[in-house]
């Protein structure tokens, strides 16, 4: 299921999901406040902007540490 979100980058209107839903997402929104970022996303012959990123604020420092990412001495999972 697709639905409405703000880009990150110029803070128009997007959406996010899984992509079979865009024109529904962005149902009733004005083209004029569409994100204008590339690359476009064509659905039936209609260009649509791009999915919005998910951003979750202190999460990717967080897992990285979870995950094998960084170390705290700033090495990486290579210098295991």
């Amino acid at each position: 299921m697709c639905f409405g979100a703000t880009c990150g980058a110029c803070g128009k209107k997007t959406w996010r999901g899984c992509g079979q839903h865009i024109p529904q997402a962005l149902n009733g929104v004005p083209e004029s406040d569409w994100c204008t970022c590339e690359p476009r996303v064509n659905v039936n012959g209609k260009d649509y902007p791009p999915a919005a990123k998910m951003a979750m604020p202190g999460m990717p420092g967080f897992l990285k540490g979870w995950v094998g990412g960084e170390k705290k001495d700033g090495g990486g999972k290579e210098d295991l």
